[in-house]
Order: structure tokens, then sequence, then C-alpha cells
């Protein structure tokens, strides 16, 4: 047996075959452990698998009674093409979630007739603590296995850099570069890297917009030579493996949403999620693509509403960045954008590879016609002001006693302002999940203009506050802008870059220079 569930015949001969295809169509085929080791593509598309594994109604129902790590293994056994045994990544997963505060690993609380899926009882209180745990363990195992090193690099708007690093901390095998925009992240984030002291972990704030540090790691990643002689690989949401791990706990939380409406396998389920650069998102939209019953997603995005304009108007393009209290989600370039239209295309990578030209000559893109029309089938998404934010964590508050970040908040207000919760007409009876995808404890700032500044001191702190936001507070600060590490305007970021990673190649104490 491929994995414990009964697969069907054709499910598993598609198993043994997984290969790993860039969206744009020129680059060659590669395994699972090359998707993970690569991030972007050569030809600088994004990995995707040559053919989704489809789940039939059969191959649903024995996944369904699972606890979340034996789905993960099961469905990670899906894309993995043997390239990790079922006792490999059963160690892996154990491993991966051992740390986190539910023995369940995700926790559902009923909210304004819809069910929130809590995704951040993590080791950094984040939903990326899924994809992260998971995926540096792989590339620890991998090459562990083959006695070589890599070194990560990752830029952040809050919670992916924190996640990365708490997994990959004290590997021989990996090595880590983070960067994160300075004063756009809450100080708990900021103190979750900037303390780390780990030989192999190194933290530099820059002086810019949430994505501006996508551009130069694009540009170092996709050079083959330096590529391969610094063993580089991004684990931001473009590394395959980040959208693999995220695909479970929509698989999960479906499962949960049916369990309790008492319904049956098949039965439709929409989703809110908070939405920003896409990766879960784009999770969501390929569990669609193997067979889950999602009848839509809903994306809550803030004032940074690319994601909103697209889904309402087929519109693409980057404004300014704005400044928000959903700091996590402030995306202007949602580069997991061209996984979902790679799948609109109908796995097309000429038109995929053409769209995406159009994006990077003109700065924009307009759907129209099928494609818009097809979009608007799976998405709608709704954009939220602070105002609304703030409103929604203290309504939330006030009316069930539930306390949101501003994440979460967002997703909440998009799904009342798209008529789905409270028994709205636009559920159409389905059930509805939203994805709470941080704890609140991240963002004092926001809870303290939700909920005001002494329900911050006197309630929250005494009553909410994690043990480890306790212990992390007291540690001293040595990466990051507090270490004095920050990438300045007018900078050649990519030629410093460039620099970084040659010096982490031959110092082993980088993160103390």
């Amino acid at each position: 047996e491929i994995c414990a569930f009964e697969a069907t015949a054709a499910l598993k001969s598609a198993l043994c075959r997984m290969r790993y295809v860039s969206t744009r169509g020129k680059s060659a085929p590669v395994s699972f452990t090359g998707a993970l080791s690569s991030g972007y593509a050569p030809d600088g598309g994004l990995f995707v698998p040559e053919s989704l594994p489809q789940l039939s109604l059969r191959d649903l129902e024995s996944l369904a009674p699972l606890t979340f790590p034996e789905l993960c293994v099961h469905v990670m056994t899906l894309f993995a093409g043997g390239d990790f045994s079922e006792s490999e990544l059963r160690s892996v997963v154990e491993a991966a979630f051992d740390d986190f505060s539910k023995p369940e690993v995700v926790e559902f609380t009923p909210l304004r007739g819809a069910l929130v899926a809590e995704l951040f009882h993590g080791p950094t209180l984040a939903f990326k603590d899924f994809g992260q745990q998971v995926l540096c363990k792989l590339l620890d195992a991998f090459h562990r296995r083959r006695g070589t090193r890599a070194t990560l690099l990752v830029s952040t708007t809050g919670d992916t850099g924190p996640a990365a690093i708490r997994a990959t901390a004290g590997s021989t095998n990996l090595s880590i570069v983070c960067f994160y925009p300075r004063g756009q992240i809450s100080r708990l984030q900021e103190r979750q890297m900037s303390t780390v002291a780990a030989d192999n972990v190194s933290v530099f704030a820059f002086e810019g917009g949430g994505d501006d540090m996508d551009a130069p790691i694009k540009s170092v990643s996709t050079d083959p030579s330096f590529r391969e002689a610094h063993g580089l690989c991004s684990v931001n949401s473009i590394n395959w493996g980040r959208i693999a791990v995220q695909t479970v706990h929509w698989f999960f939380a479906y499962f949960e949403a049916i369990r309790r409406a008492g319904l049956g396998v098949g039965a439709p389920v929409q989703f809110v999620v908070p939405t920003g650069a896409m990766g879960n998102t784009a999770a969501g939209f390929v569990a669609i693509q193997m067979g889950l019953p999602i009848s839509r997603i809903n994306c809550g995005t803030n004032a940074n509403d690319i994601v909103y304009r697209c889904c309402k108007g087929g519109r693409f393009y980057k404004e300014e960045m704005r400044r928000t209290i959903s700091e996590a989600i402030n995306c202007q370039v949602p580069y997991n954008f061209e996984r979902i239209l790679y799948f609109l295309s109908g796995q097309d990578p000429a038109l995929t590879r053409a769209w995406m030209r159009i994006v990077e000559v003109s700065g924009r893109l307009t759907l129209r016609g099928r494609h818009l029309r097809l979009l608007q089938r799976h998405f709608d998404a709704q954009h939220v002001s602070d105002e609304e934010t703030a409103e929604a964590i203290f309504s939330c508050h006030a009316q069930a006693g539930y306390i949101c970040d501003p994440h979460t908040a967002v997703a909440v207000k998009a799904g009342e302002k798209l008529g789905l919760l409270d028994g709205a007409a636009n559920a159409a009876s389905q059930p509805v999940v939203i994805l709470a995808t941080a704890h609140p404890a991240k963002f004092e700032a926001a809870i303290r203009r939700g909920l005001g500044g002494q329900f911050w001191d006197d309630v929250f702190v005494e009553q909410h506050l994690p043990e480890r936001v306790r212990k992390l507070m007291t540690l001293p600060e040595v990466g990051g802008a507090p270490g004095g590490k920050v990438f300045v305007e007018g900078e050649d970021w990519t030629k410093r870059l460039r620099t970084v990673v040659e010096k982490r190649a031959t110092s082993p104490t980088l993160s103390r220079l």
C-alpha cells in the first residue's frame, strides 16, 4: 500500500509517476524533492504537479475520519511521488506538530453561524507553522540523506519568517537568511526573529513595502550557477511544499464542517480566508482541483486589494503599498496568483506564460470572458478597511466573547459583507468555514484599537497571553533592525543579497556578524 487509506488503483498508479512542471512550461520536469529544493522554476515560473491527484468520493470518505497528523501523512504521500516513504513522512509529520499547543492541532469555534478553524496553535502562533514545520523538516531530511547543505531565503510580512526560523534553527543541514520590512510588522513578530541566536540563522530588516524584497530574491534564485553554488531555496509560498502542506487544513476543516452540520462527504462548503500573497488561497484551489467539494473561496483583503479588484472585475495590477493594521496580508503582487491562473487556463503553460509576460512588461493584466467567469465561479472577495477591521474585533468579542486577530477580523468582515454570516441568504444553506490565521497576541496595536488599551493591559495580558510569548519578551535581540542589520533604500539589494549569501556559505556565525 502506498498509504493507509484505500486509494483507488488509478490514484495509486498516478502517485508513482508524480512529477512537477513549471507554470510557464520552459523548464524540465523535476521530482518532488527537486520542486521543494528549488523554489522558483528555472524559467521563472512556479512548480505545480504535472497531474494533480484526483480523489474520488470513496477516497474522501476514507480520509474523513483521520486525525490531523494522519491526514497530513496521507495527503503528503499523494504529492511525494516516492521521494519519501510513508514511514519517513510519518516521522517528519510527528516532529512537525509535536510543539503545537493543541493535541488536535486545529481547534474549531462556532462564530456568527460559521465555523472558525483556528490555525494558530503552533510554536509561532500563526498558520505558517503548518507549512514551514513540514517543509523545512522535509528539506532537512533530504539534505541529511545526501550529505549536502542548503541556504533558505525568506521574505516575510510578519508570520512566514518566524515560522521558517523556528523550523530551521539549529539544523546542521540548513541555514536561513530572513528579511522583513522595517516598522511594518508587530514587535512580537519582530522579536520572534530578532531574538534567535542560532548559528544557522541570519535576520535582516529592509526599508520599503512588504513585497519589495521579492524581486532581489527571485533574481538570485533564478540564476542557475549562483543557485547551485550556494544551494539556494526559497520557503516562501512560491515553494510547492508550502502549498502541498497547506491543502491539509482545507481538507481537515471541510470534514469537520460537514460533520458538525450532519452532512455527508460530497456536500458543498464555503470558505472565507484573509488573503495576501495567496498561498493559503492557492492551497484551497488546489484542493478543489483534487476533488474537495468547496463551492467557493471567499477572499478578505485589506486596503491592498489587488485580489478584490481581480475577483470583481478581472483587473490585476499593482498600486502603492498602504499601511494597515492587518499587516501580514499587505501585498500588492500576490505571486501565487500565477498558480491559480495556471489551473484556470486548463494547465496551459503557454497561456500562463503569456499572461505573466504581460504582468511583467506592463504591470497589469485584465482577465475577460471565459477565464474571468471561471475565476468568479470559484472565488469571491471583499476589501475591508482598518475601521471595519477594528469594528469586527470589537463586535466578535462583544457578541460572542471571541477575540480575533486583525487578519481573522478581515475575514469575518468580508464574510459579513458577502452575506455569508448569521444565516444570511448567500451562504445558500451551506456550512461556512472562516480560517483564523494568527493568534491575537501577535497584534497588540490592533487589539488595543479594537478593544481598548485597558482591555489589553488588564484582561488580555493576564488571561490570554500565551506563556511562550511571556518568555520571548525576556530574550535579548541580536538580529534585524534591533541588531543593526538593515537593507536601506538606495542600495543595490540584489548585489548585497549575493554578498550575504556568499558570507553565509563561508561563515557559520553570520547571525552574529
